[in-house]
C-alpha cells in the first residue's frame, strides 16, 4: 500500500466529505480492483460491510503481488517477498470472502510510474484487466482515483487509469466507484490520518457495528492488516486503533460524477 509515500497533505485535501448515509450502494456483487496485495486495507470496513455483512458476491483483482514492498517480519519473508505478498492476499481474499485473482504486473515501487502505466503500449493489460471484469460482471467496481491514488503511489493512479479504460470494452456497463480517501503518515509520532479528498465524495461511516463480525466497521482494517505481516506491524495496527471516531469513514464517489469535480491531487 506503501502509506509513507505520503507524508504531507496539500491544504486541497483538507475538504471535509458531505456524508449521504442513503446514497451508498448495496450492490449484489463487487469487484475491488488494486495495484498491491494490502491496498485493500484501506477501504476494509466498505468491504466488509457489502462483502461480509451484505453477502455481496465478491472478487479482488489484484494487478501486482508487490516484489518491491520491504518485508517488516522479523522472521523474514523467505523464500521472497512476492511468495509471501501473494498468500496474504490470498488470506485477506477469504477475510472478505472474496475470490481472488492476483496477476504478476511489475511493482512499480513506488518512484517512478510502472511500465503498466496507461499508454499507446499498455493495451494488453487493458485488455486482460477487462477479460477478467467481463468475466466476473460485477454490479461495482471500486478502485482508486487516477488523480491521487489515496496516497500518490504511481502504481495506484495508472492502475485506476487502466480500469476506466478497461471498462469501455465491456458489453455491459457496472458502477464505477474511486476511492476518495487520502491517507497522511506522520512518523514522529507514528499516527495515521484518513481523510476525503473533496467535497462531492460520498462517506461511509465505519464507526457502525457490523452483524458478521459484532466489531465495528472500523475493526476491519486491522484484521485485514493482520493477514498482511509481512507489510504491517504492530505500529500500523497501533495507529490504527488511535484514530480519532470522528475520522474513521471511508470514502467514495461515482466515476461518472467525481471525475468532474476538483478533489486534491499529487504534488
Amino acid at each position: 500500500m506503501c502509506f509513507l509515500l505520503l507524508l504531507a497533505l496539500s491544504a486541497s485535501a483538507r475538504i471535509r466529505a458531505v456524508q449521504h448515509p442513503n446514497a451508498l450502494p448495496s450492490p449484489k456483487s463487487v469487484m475491488w480492483i488494486a495495484a498491491h496485495p494490502d491496498d485493500e486495507a484501506i477501504a476494509a470496513p466498505l468491504l466488509s460491510w457489502w462483502c461480509r455483512d451484505n453477502n455481496a458476491r465478491c472478487a479482488f483483482l489484484i494487478a501486482t503481488r508487490g516484489e518491491a514492498g520491504n518485508c517488516v517480519r522479523s522472521e523474514g519473508c523467505a523464500p521472497d517477498i512476492a511468495s509471501v505478498r501473494s498468500g496474504e492476499a490470498g488470506s485477506a481474499s477469504q477475510y472478505f470472502k472474496a475470490d481472488l485473482i492476483l496477476l504478476s504486473l511489475p511493482d512499480g515501487g513506488g518512484s517512478e510510474p510502472p511500465s503498466w502505466q496507461p499508454s499507446i503500449d499498455t493495451p494488453d493489460v487493458v485488455s486482460a484487466l477487462a477479460g477478467y471484469i467481463q468475466a466476473f460482471k460485477p454490479e461495482i467496481i471500486l478502485t482508486f482515483d487516477p488523480r491521487h491514488g489515496t496516497t500518490c503511489h504511481p502504481d495506484h493512479r495508472a492502475l485506476a487509469a487502466d480500469v476506466l479504460e478497461a471498462v469501455k470494452q465491456l458489453s455491459f456497463q457496472p458502477q464505477v466507484y474511486l476511492l476518495e480517501t487520502r491517507v497522511t503518515v506522520t512518523l514522529d509520532p507514528f499516527a495515521i490520518r484518513f481523510m476525503s479528498a473533496g467535497s462531492a465524495a460520498e462517506k461511509f461511516d465505519a464507526n457502525q457495528p457490523l452483524s458478521s463480525t459484532h466489531n465495528s466497521a472500523w475493526a476491519a482494517i486491522t484484521e485485514d492488516m493482520k493477514r498482511h505481516p509481512s507489510q504491517f506491524d504492530s505500529r500500523w495496527i497501533q495507529a490504527v486503533e488511535n484514530t480519532p471516531q470522528s475520522d474513521r469513514a471511508v470514502y467514495l464517489a461515482p466515476a461518472e460524477t467525481i471525475l468532474h469535480e476538483n478533489v486534491s491531487t499529487c504534488p
